[in-house]
């Protein structure tokens, strides 16, 4: 019993002190929760933001507006969070949720996703939709008229600001470029038209000017053909062989070095591949190779007249061809005992040769 006395006054003694201790915490706490209260410090970067009561209503409200997603918004990034200290501050200081929360959003960076409408290949306006760039692009093709260079497509586009117009806003601005590619292209197909014409135009005088030409030449040759050396052998007509006004360069009878006897013909020069044509109407005798001659044409006009074209380059007719003066049997050349371009031409009279320039030239 002794002892038990001595415990219970033991343990008075004891909790009497605790108990003033614990009085004193309670008038502390009192007086420190009457003056002050409990909040959470918001920072960023060690930078002091303000005070919030409930750091999770904070954090809430920014993660909602982190996934807010309407409009054109693709994406909201905040690249630094902010961080959260708890501490007691007077009663008197205020609290600045919204404004702590407008501070951190005024830092977001927004992403936006927009259509761009291309022209050939290059961005030109931007709408919030996809329906809306291909509306855009139906309007603008509906009248686009063939062979402008107005290719339209659309991009998806993500940008850090808002770039985009209304609807006709955009048909408005790309048609205006429609409009100047049309008239442009419809300005070049007139210049190309009027080329066209011009070339046509000078193609058919340039044809007229050598038709002209043509006819002027042919009527020179026939006068040539008429003036020099026409005449007739026993009363067959004769024509100039060659059409132009050749150089007489060895005459008949005349002598050389060159032949054992006296020249049978004579001798016209001209140039190489000029047209040979017969002195009057005929048949071909002879057409080929022989000796001093070279390649030799003989035309047979009947009544014991023949006439030779010797020295040929080309000969076009073969033996019993009936030929006029309109036809060519060969072309001047230096075949054979020659020593240059020309023609030798011989007229004889029943086996006879006779001096062509009775007749000719």
């Amino acid at each position: 019993m002794l002892i038990l006395k001595g415990l219970i006054k033991l343990t008075k003694d004891v909790i009497k002190p605790l108990e003033i201790v614990l009085l004193t915490i309670l008038f502390f706490i009192t007086v420190i929760f009457i003056k002050y209260k409990p909040v959470y410090t918001v920072t960023i970067s060690g930078k002091t933001l303000g005070y919030v009561t409930e750091k999770s209503d904070l954090e809430n409200r920014i993660n909602e507006y982190i996934n807010y997603r309407e409009g054109t918004i693709a994406l909201i990034d905040i690249q630094q969070m902010p961080e959260y200290h708890f501490e007691l501050i007077p009663r008197n200081v205020n609290t600045t949720e919204n404004e702590i929360f407008e501070r951190i959003t005024d830092s977001a960076v927004i992403t936006y996703r927009t259509y761009a409408v291309t022209l050939n290949g290059e961005s030109k306006v931007e709408v919030d939709t996809e329906i809306e760039a291909q509306n855009v692009i139906q309007q603008l093709q509906s009248d686009l008229q063939a062979g402008v260079e107005f290719e339209l497509g659309i991009v998806e586009v993500f940008k850090t600001e808002q770039t985009s117009v209304d609807e006709n806003t955009a048909f408005n601005e790309l048609n205006s470029i429609k409009v100047a590619k049309t008239e442009e292209y419809q300005a070049e197909q007139a210049r190309i038209e009027a080329e066209r014409l011009a070339a046509e135009q000078a193609a058919r005088e340039e044809a007229e000017r050598q038709e002209a030409a043509r006819k002027a030449a042919q009527a020179k040759q026939s006068a040539i053909a008429g003036s020099i050396g026409s005449g007739n052998v026993n009363g067959l007509a004769l024509t100039n062989p060659l059409r132009t006004s050749p150089l007489i360069t060895s005459r008949f009878g005349e002598s050389s070095s060159r032949r054992y006897s006296s020249h049978t013909g004579l001798d016209l020069a001209t140039s190489l591949g000029t047209p040979v044509y017969p002195i009057a109407n005929g048949v071909v005798t002879f057409a080929g190779w022989q000796g001093s001659y070279g390649n030799l044409v003989i035309v047979d006009h009947g009544d014991g007249i023949q006439s030779w074209y010797a020295h040929c380059s080309e000969i076009y007719v073969g033996v019993g061809t009936e030929v006029t003066t309109e036809t060519n049997i060969s072309a001047v050349g230096s075949t054979g005992n020659s020593t240059g371009p020309h023609l030798h031409l011989e007229i004889r009279i029943n086996g006879t040769a006779v001096n062509p320039q009775n007749y000719l030239y």
